[in-house]
């Protein structure tokens, strides 16, 4: 079955370039879109409305720094600012946000806890309300242990997730993180149903920075893919910020495209 290929971006350039590699989407990282400028922003809008690339899978628009499990996370004003910057995410051609940032979902080691899992499933819960307006989908990814202590594999997000009762709310695989949430491939398939968008990187590498999957690189894709393939995924794939118009090319051949 075929993909959407995105690539992931940081800037404004790197957009550009993706449009010239021959990618279908892109997909926003880290504070991108948080950081834009006004300026920025409408030059955008412009870009895509002259069939420009869409910002198809974006990062939920929060600053890096903002811990939604931290004692005290003032809810409401967040959402708030987030209602804002999703409607410019719609109008870039937005469809998933993704809250894949360890860090902002990290739980306290000592101390009860139970009330910060809450305060995340209300986030969520209003989050999905917002995307729906926009007919989008929010993906949270299982992180291992060494991004995040909460949400660590693909059975506790789902468990977690159906508490929410959202049909907009689904989850999101990256092949470096396969390992580390404990998930094989044969059980990979059971979650068809919760997997909307795939991160296809070298999971032999840095594991602080992506890398593009080419050929001769040490690592066997095929068995993912297949994997993919066997189950009927068919939505939408992500490759790192050092992709380019050869490492889509090797990535599509392995889809055999």
């Amino acid at each position: 079955m075929s993909v959407l290929w995105g690539k992931m971006v940081t800037n404004l350039l790197e957009v550009e370039r993706a449009g010239l590699d021959g990618f279908d989407f892109v997909q926003t990282v880290d504070d991108f879109i948080v950081h834009l400028k006004d300026e920025d922003k409408i030059q955008l809008k412009e870009q895509i409305q002259e069939n420009g690339i869409p910002f198809m899978v974006c990062t939920v628009p929060l600053p890096g720094d903002v811990r939604v499990t931290q004692k005290g996370f003032n809810l409401y004003l967040w959402i708030e600012e987030l209602k804002k910057s999703i409607g410019l995410l719609a109008e870039l051609g937005c469809s998933k946000l993704v809250w894949n940032n360890g860090r902002a979902r990290v739980l306290p080691v000592e101390g009860e806890v139970s009330d910060l899992k809450e305060q995340v499933l209300q986030f969520l819960f209003m989050l999905c309300e917002i995307a729906m307006n926009f007919d989008m989908a929010v993906l949270v990814e299982p992180l291992g242990p060494c991004r995040t202590n909460f949400l660590n594999t693909i059975e506790e997000i789902d468990d977690f997730l159906s508490r929410a009762g959202k049909d907009n709310l689904l989850s999101m695989v990256s092949l470096r993180e396969i390992d580390h949430i404990g998930l094989s491939l044969p059980n990979l398939g059971r979650y068809i149903y919760l997997i909307d968008h795939i991160q296809m990187e070298n999971p032999q590498r840095s594991e602080k920075t992506r890398f593009c999957p080419r050929p001769n690189d040490g690592y066997d894709y095929s068995p993912f893919v297949k994997t993919l393939e066997d189950m009927g995924y068919s939505s939408t794939v992500s490759l790192p910020t050092d992709a380019d118009a050869d490492g889509l090319a090797f990535c599509r051949s392995l889809w055999g495209e």
